[in-house]
């Protein structure tokens, strides 16, 4: 759709007058009859007077008692001021009334211009000189070149000789066109089909530019199909510029589009087919397969991911959208959902998203912003900025970041999260919090006391572990750099703490390992508080059938394990947890009132009644 030149435009006054001219009324020539046939001349005004306007011809004509002519074999031209022709008007017989000044007939009627750029054929038809209105009543089609449509891309340089663009038609069962208003009007069945375009419709309006002469707009109503290169579209109502190059479609219901595998909707849709954009406005929704959002997606679980699957797809909803060849933005309020089926597999919710293709359309990242929220199950994430890449499944979330997964949080500088391995790195003033039995020392963390007044058995305690960074997977949590522990029944700090749960230790069976410079305070099921101090502290909970095992293992150059009446130091000492004992090997120091027992073994002094001994 190029911009037509000004030599080889459609005059509009041309095609007002295109029925046979006013060259055929009253005040003008008088129709010559003779034998070469029947003939009316106009002619400029001065000064060029004798340049000939419009010239009419029949092979016969014959006059009829209400003073009207038959004309058979009618031909009429227009010309420029130049000589050059204009348009041409062919049909087989019409009657020219020079008192009514109207031209009718219901016989074929062929109109071009003499640069080819548009013509129309109809079956019967009738011109109406004092308002300038013409009707065709029936088989009504108008080819109109690419050109009239506006501005076209240049075609690309090469060696070989250009093609010339095909035509564009329109198809109708009646036309009406008005001079004055410049409004041409096709209904009924109305389609327009070209190379890379069709569309189908109740009723066509074009609007013709009188000074520019050329064509303003396109307004299709009533039902209206648009399959437009790879786009379908669908509205009550579609508006063409020439002057923008954009179609607009709008009206109820929503208009819906579809390209390929991908569809949506909204209140407002423009196709701006020179930059190659698309946009929805109000209420818009976009749908398009998962797979398109990477291998995996960043909303389902990895296992659910399935490049087999047909109908996974996720479910953008925002207040309008801008879909580019290798960009897409989401504006407000947005919302992400995806589905397998009818069910929902993860959702997120954001201010603004933008999406990113390769060359190839392939996805290549997605960036979220402004109070984003990602959920899936029972895991959140939620940060200022969320940005995942399609190649390697990494999330990346900023901007006071924080997730939560169960009974699990925590937050940092930075939250990256591996999708496909359900891996979770957190860095700078990092925070974890979950419940306190996942620690490993279990028995210290599930049992109340008599001074807290809690019941045995409570398993709703949390700990806090603070670091500068830490990484989660399903197996095992590392926290690294001045970690903190908090806890209602222990204190730790270590510069390195590593949480494990193995198939070995049990379904609930977990191992705490905290190096180097350990120091702790821990308090049994019995109230005794525990200070001690090493390189490295690994706290082991076994669970079987028939019995639990917590053991802790403190070592260091000495390790040391005191409280209030009781203080070793070893290499190596053993805390067990479960029979109260503390063992040591080798060369020791101990000190405290203790029972008669192994040389190598003791057991931790019980709490008397009335007082602590």
């Amino acid at each position: 759709m190029q911009s037509i030149t000004q030599n080889r435009s459609l005059s509009v006054a041309a095609l007002a007058l295109f029925a046979l001219g006013l060259a055929m009324f009253p005040g003008h020539a008088q129709p010559v009859v003779g034998v070469k046939g029947f003939k009316v001349p106009e002619y400029f005004e001065p000064p060029h007077e004798t340049q000939m306007k419009s010239l009419l011809e029949g092979a016969r004509a014959e006059r009829q008692p209400d003073g009207r002519f038959l004309v058979a074999e009618a031909k009429w031209r227009t010309f420029r001021v130049t000589g050059e022709g204009e348009i041409s008007v062919e049909t087989p017989q019409c009657f020219y009334d020079p008192a009514l000044r109207t031209i009718n007939s219901p016989r074929p009627l062929h109109v071009e211009t003499a640069d080819g750029t548009f013509s129309i054929d109809g079956e019967g038809f009738r011109y109406q000189q004092t308002n300038s209105t013409l009707l065709v009543s029936n088989r009504v089609h108008t080819i109109l070149h690419p050109a009239m449509f506006g501005p076209q891309p240049a075609p690309p340089r090469t060696n070989t000789p250009a093609v010339a663009a095909p035509g564009i038609d329109i198809f109708s069962d009646r036309f009406e066109y008005a001079e004055e208003s410049g409004l041409g009007v096709y209904q009924g069945n109305v389609r327009v089909a070209g190379t890379n375009l069709t569309s189908t419709a109740g009723r066509l309006t074009i609007v013709m530019v009188v000074a520019e002469r050329r064509l303003q707009s396109l307004v299709a109503e009533t039902n209206v199909v648009i399959d437009y290169e790879t786009i379908h579209a669908t509205g009550e109502r579609a508006v063409y510029s020439a002057d923008t190059g954009l179609i607009q479609m709008s009206g109820l219901p929503m208009p819906t589009w579809r390209i390929e595998e991908k569809d949506g909707s909204g209140d407002e849709l423009v196709f701006d087919r020179t930059n190659k954009v698309f946009r929805a406005t109000g209420h818009a929704r976009l749908r398009l397969p998962a797979q398109s959002m990477g291998a995996s997606g960043f909303l389902a679980r990895p296992e659910a991911a399935s490049p087999q699957s047909t109908n996974q797809f996720v479910d953008v909803q925002c207040d309008n959208y801008v879909l580019r060849t290798n960009l897409a933005v989401f504006r407000d309020q947005v919302h992400v959902a995806e589905r397998l089926g009818d069910q929902l597999q993860g959702e997120m919710s954001c201010r603004l998203m933008t999406l990113t293709f390769t060359g190839t359309n392939e996805f290549q990242k997605m960036v979220a912003e402004d109070k984003v929220v990602i959920s899936r199950e029972d895991k959140q994430f939620q940060a200022e900025h969320a940005e995942y890449h399609g190649t390697n499944n990494m999330l990346d979330l900023t901007g006071n970041p924080g997730w939560r997964a169960g009974l699990r949080s925590g937050q940092g500088d930075l939250v990256r999260v591996n999708l496909a391995h359900e891996e979770m790195f957190v860095r700078g003033n990092a925070f974890a919090e979950m419940p306190a039995a996942e620690l490993g020392q279990s028995t210290l963390t599930e049992m109340g006391t008599a001074k807290s007044g809690k019941p045995k058995g409570e398993t709703n305690a949390l700990a806090r572990i603070f670091s500068e960074e830490y990484l989660l997977t399903p197996e095992q949590g590392l926290f690294r750099g001045g970690v903190r522990i908090e806890h209602p029944q222990m204190k730790w700090t270590c510069d390195e703490l590593t949480l494990l749960s193995l198939p070995e230790l049990g379904k609930t069976g977990r191992m705490l390992i905290a190096e180097p410079a350990v120091v702790f305070d821990v308090m049994d099921d019995q109230g005794r508080s525990f200070h001690g101090t090493g390189e490295r502290a690994v706290c082991t909970r076994r669970v079987t059938a028939t019995s639990t095992n917590d053991l802790m293992v403190l070592t260091g150059n000495p390790a040391v394990l005191q409280s209030t009446n009781y203080l070793g130091r070893n290499n190596i000492l053993t805390l067990d947890l479960t029979s109260h004992k503390v063992l040591a090997t080798g060369k020791y120091f101990i000190r405290g009132a203790l029972p008669p027992e192994g040389t190598n073994t003791t057991r931790l002094p019980k709490k008397r009644k009335g007082k602590t001994t």
